[in-house]
């Protein structure tokens, strides 16, 4: 059977040759960034909650793509640098906090919703749009960069991949 999404799993027969059921997730034992990656995903879902969001899924196909993607970017140094890689609509990177600041790195993502330039954002999470009314996806008219935290409030996505940079330090998330 194919990997399943998050929640879908409830016994290792739900997953892939190998897999092993974890926390409603088929885990790889090869992957040193299992525990990393079902953090990131329960993390985000967590934030959503707090608004009332549907959980994303796991759109675990592409992690082997996420984690170059973050391998790449750190080592250019170029944040998106390799965006539309792997097939993902949106991505959000966190520099230098590595696997084990993947949680603190998605909050203050998260956390951009209580800036000034923002307080429109919830507003617009059903449709992308980069000009919502008080919503500065990029910052580039108040400074405050909304985008993360658009792309974590989405409705108009269902998956998140995270990928975790060989290098140790870049944290590069996906979404579709």
């Amino acid at each position: 059977p194919e990997t399943q999404t998050c929640g879908e799993c409830l016994d290792p027969a739900d997953c892939g040759a190998g897999e092993s059921c974890t926390d409603n997730f088929c885990v790889d034992p090869e992957d040193e960034y299992a525990e990393a990656r079902i953090a990131c995903i329960e993390k985000i879902n967590e934030l959503r909650a707090t608004k009332g969001l549907f959980p994303y899924g796991r759109w675990s196909g592409i992690e082997e793509c996420v984690d170059a993607q973050a391998t790449a970017d750190q080592s250019s140094g170029t944040p998106h640098g390799t965006f539309g890689d792997c097939g993902e609509r949106s991505q959000n990177e966190c520099l230098g906090h590595g696997p084990t600041g993947v949680e603190s790195c998605l909050e203050s993502m998260w956390a951009e919703k209580d800036q000034a330039g923002c307080s429109g954002c919830d507003a617009c999470n059903d449709a992308y749009t980069p000009s919502c009314p008080d919503c500065d996806f990029y910052g580039s008219e108040t400074g405050d960069v909304c985008g993360h935290y658009v792309n974590m409030s989405a409705l108009y996505y269902s998956e998140v991949a995270c990928g975790f940079s060989e290098e140790g330090g870049w944290i590069t998330i996906d979404f579709r």
